[in-house]
């Protein structure tokens, strides 16, 4: 029952009452921090810091350059090697057609030429 009777109810916010006149504060006296001075050493260490971190820098972007010229002559290389394979592979395999038993005989036979088969030798290296 209190319930019901505090939901009938509307609620209202309680007022704050404002203050006509804002009290001062007590100004402060500005606080300026005072700097350190940097000593010529310091200033010394950090432009040497700097130098070297600049130096690190460029041998890194050197060294990049340099590993991307390698594997572009590698690849270079590789391709180079490829195509010599296959024109051994393509070699050998004329050879193996030119020197087969069937066309030896062909160019006996053409040429007026007889095959004595008491006089090959194979040879193998």
């Amino acid at each position: 029952m209190a319930q019901n009777l505090a939901q009938s109810q509307p609620y209202e916010q309680p007022s704050v009452a404002k203050p006509l006149h804002q009290p001062q504060s007590a100004e402060q006296p500005a606080v300026h921090q005072k700097r350190l001075p940097i000593s010529g050493f310091e200033i010394l260490l950090s432009i040497i810091c700097g130098i070297v971190v600049v130096c690190f820098a460029v041998n890194i972007i050197h060294s990049q350059i340099e590993i991307t010229n390698a594997q572009r002559n590698l690849q270079t290389t590789q391709t180079q090697l490829t195509k010599v394979n296959n024109a051994n592979a393509s070699a050998t395999q004329e050879i193996s057609e030119l020197s087969s038993r069937s066309r030896l005989d062909a160019v006996a036979q053409k040429n007026g030429l007889t095959l004595t088969s008491q006089n090959i030798r194979n040879v193998s290296k």
